[in-house]
């Protein structure tokens, strides 16, 4: 029996994610929590969090890849206006 590996499937990264900590997420937009909340509610682009369990104050992390996707969305669109 052959063993499965990631490449064997389609449409899965072949590496895991890397995360970015609420607080790093804050440090690289130079905004406080509530301006990320703020930015989150007014921005239906901004990248959705994942929490690490169903708990109010579980810790949030975002994905990497997914957040400088958006970055580079941003310049983008500033760039071609």
């Amino acid at each position: 029996m052959q063993a499965s590996t990631l490449q064997d499937h389609p449409g899965r990264p072949s590496a895991p994610a890397q995360l970015l900590t609420f607080t790093e997420v804050c440090n690289l937009l130079k905004k406080s929590r509530s301006g990320i909340y703020k930015l989150m509610a007014a921005d239906p682009t901004f990248p959705r969090p994942i929490k690490d369990g169903k708990a109010r104050s579980a810790r949030t992390f975002f994905v990497a890849s997914e957040f400088a996707a958006w970055q580079q969305s941003k310049i983008e669109a500033r760039d071609a206006a």
